[in-house]
């Protein structure tokens, strides 16, 4: 009995240790994998990401600079409209100055309101951190408007004082560094004033200083002739002394902290080198840079003391075609605007780049500029930007807008339009989107495609102009859901063009796409 037991187990014992065996060898290819990295077949394949819109508000202010809610009610403003990130834009340095000449620093009168560098950059970006850690439905990306340069004209005493561009403002998004806001090249900030040799002219009334105290300390002597002798004379020169001294203070005080600016508010012939200058700055330190609203205006006339000043911000739509390297502009607010109309100023811009005249294309996003409800008519939400984006979070968001991943979009509280799609499409190439760039081969008939719907799913009448390189090639009209494609028949080798659509609807709608890029090749690659 016990014999057999044995003889009948020796088998299953065998089978177990070839069992092992096969185990072992199987965990130490395992192992071996896991240590050299994947194949390369399995290394090859990359998933794509699924983008989903993100409803944005941009440029909205808080308490924190001159918008009427705290960011707690910015949050709560959001999550009421179903807005699901706000790009915050707080005031710089809104610090207004006219000196008198030529102790401009001393004899001048400043305005200035609230703004973040004043209340500390550190505060603020605490503040946004705190803000986000409370809760996850909005996500707040900080930010700020600034004032590259303003210049002054006219004469004070001759009543035609003006102040010019003190509403040409870039916007610098998503910087998360105080030092960085402290840095800012614009007008007005000390802290991007650096030392040089322009600093040792700054410096040069020590000089005077320096005299002034050698003359009263040096003695004068003269000898005076009379009839029978001479009488000698020791005269401190203090009238002099006086002056040097007192002239090498003030003008001491006036130059204090002896750092030149590089940007004075009394160049006027600065041009655009301020605002290009804040766009590198930015680019430069990972954030994001926007044009503000570039065909609205301001002017008004103020009083101070009884004297008079112009304040004055002409339209500006052309600067965009003068400078470079902006991730993009407010294409969409409201005001009345052309630049992004068909063949306008946003055409020629992308027909530069596309040509290599131009470093980086621009995208255009809706430009809130909210600073409280009501003001101006504005109610939150109804301009926004929303950012296709496989997350919710700032990194994903801001790579959204500099990849131009992303439409601008004018609504109502109940009622907006939605593009569900917006590609070009090839049978040899992965479809592209907006932002994105689709290669062809020189027989390739490309064709593009969009859905346009409405937020509410009732029907909507639309208008969609589908724009080809600047010109309007095919209008589409229909009630929302609205499916169009179109195909482009007159492709020609080494082309390049792009297509962009224009959405309107009655009661205001409008949404703008950015371009999708077509590349024309012999082999299909760019």
């Amino acid at each position: 009995m016990s014999r057999r037991t044995t003889d009948a187990a020796e088998p299953a014992r065998a089978r177990r240790r070839r069992g092992g065996r096969v185990h072992r060898i199987v965990a130490t290819i395992w192992a071996f994998a896991y240590l050299v990295g994947p194949f390369p077949e399995a290394a090859a394949v990359q998933p794509t990401p699924i983008l989903r819109p993100v409803a944005t508000v941009l440029h909205a202010h808080s308490t924190w600079s001159s918008g009427a809610l705290s960011l707690e009610d910015l949050i709560a403003q959001a999550r009421g409209r179903n807005v699901e990130a706000v790009f915050l834009a707080e005031n710089h340095l809104q610090r207004f100055e006219y000196g008198l000449p030529p102790l401009r620093t001393l004899l001048r009168h400043r305005v200035e309101y609230p703004s973040v560098l004043p209340k500390d950059p550190r505060a603020f970006l605490a503040a946004v951190h705190a803000a986000n850690e409370k809760q996850r439905d909005v996500l707040i990306i900080p930010g700020v408007e600034t004032i590259p340069h303003y210049f002054w004209t006219g004469n004070l005493l001759g009543g035609t004082l003006t102040m010019h561009n003190a509403q040409k403002n870039v916007l610098a998004l998503g910087l998360y560094r105080a030092e960085d806001y402290q840095a800012l090249p614009v007008v007005g900030n000390d802290g991007s004033a650096r030392w040089g040799l322009g600093s040792l002219w700054l410096i040069s009334p020590l000089l005077l200083v320096i005299g002034g105290l050698w003359l009263l300390r040096v003695k004068r002597r003269r000898v005076i002739r009379l009839r029978h002798f001479r009488v000698a004379e020791e005269r401190r020169l203090i009238g002099p002394g006086v002056l040097c001294l007192v002239a090498g203070i003030l003008l001491l005080a006036n130059n204090y902290p002896f750092r030149p600016s590089g940007v004075s508010p009394y160049d006027a012939a600065a041009g655009l080198t301020p605002h290009q200058s804040v766009i590198d700055f930015v680019t430069a330190k990972g954030g994001v840079s926007v044009w503000s609203l570039p065909e609205a205006r301001d002017h008004q006339v103020v009083t101070v003391a009884g004297l008079r000043a112009t304040i004055r911000t002409d339209p500006y739509p052309e600067d965009l075609l003068r400078t470079d390297r902006f991730t993009a502009f407010g294409g969409v607010y409201e005001d009345t605007t052309t630049f992004t109309e068909p063949g306008q100023g946003w055409d020629q811009l992308l027909l530069e780049y596309l040509h290599g005249r131009r470093a980086a294309p621009a995208w255009a996003v809706g430009e809130a500029a909210f600073h409280f409800e009501g003001q101006a008519g504005k109610r939150f939400g109804d301009v926004q930007t929303v950012v296709m984006a496989a997350r919710k979070d700032a990194a994903a968001l801001l790579e959204g807008l500099r990849a131009g991943c992303a439409y601008a979009l004018l609504r109502t509280p109940d009622e907006g339009l939605v593009l569900d799609r917006f590609q070009a499409i090839s049978p040899d190439a992965p479809p592209a989107e907006a932002g994105s760039r689709l290669a062809l081969r020189a027989d390739a008939r490309p064709e593009v495609h969009a859905v346009v719907g409405s937020a509410s799913g009732n029907r909507l009448p639309v208008e969609v102009r589908l724009i080809r390189s600047g010109s309007v090639v095919q209008t589409f009209r229909g009630d929302t859901p609205l499916s169009l494609r179109w195909t482009d028949t007159s492709l020609a080798m080494g082309s390049k063009s792009y297509f962009r659509l224009d959405i309107r609807a009655a009661g205001g709608h409008r949404l703008l796409s950015n371009p999708v890029f077509l590349d024309v090749s012999r082999e299909g690659r760019p």
